[in-house]
């Protein structure tokens, strides 16, 4: 049951599937366990086709807060084999630009960042300034941003 639910929130779809859920109440952590169905072929950007799976790592990726608890998924990540012999690794459709952050992350991250300073930002989502500089850098020039000081 509680696999279906997360399933639905998170918009995880066919190959992949939750295979677990590990909720640690002392340390306020969620942490949901992604996987993909054995057998399946993926498509890789710039390349004609589905592809078998060569091998897989399992990648981390913080998502967006459940209730107050961190949450991550831990995403077994396909690399895939191409008819050239080479091997490239699938990106998950929720991963963002910046690894280790889902799109969703980095959405409340620049989110925030129109209205507070970074570091109120690294506070709040608990990252430093770096990380939360990082992600803004991957999407807006922040040398074209004018900075009012209040």
């Amino acid at each position: 049951m509680s696999a279906k639910l997360f399933e639905a929130a998170l918009g995880i779809a066919d190959p992949w599937f939750i295979n677990g859920v590990d909720f640690d109440a002392g340390k306020k952590e969620l942490t949901i366990a992604v996987d993909f169905v054995t057998g399946s072929r993926f498509a890789v950007p710039d390349m004609d086709g589905i592809h078998p799976v060569h091998d897989t790592v399992t990648k981390r990726y913080r998502h967006l807060n459940f209730f107050q608890h961190e949450c991550r998924l831990a995403v077994r990540v396909p690399r895939v084999k191409l008819p050239d012999g080479g091997v490239r690794q699938v990106e998950p459709r929720w991963a963002g630009k910046l690894a280790g952050f889902t799109l969703l992350f980095e959405a409340l991250v620049l989110t925030l960042c129109r209205e507070m300073i970074f570091t109120a930002v690294s506070r709040l989502v608990n990252f430093s300034w770096h990380q939360v500089t990082a992600i803004c850098k991957r999407y807006v020039d922040l040398s074209l941003v004018q900075v009012r000081l209040l």
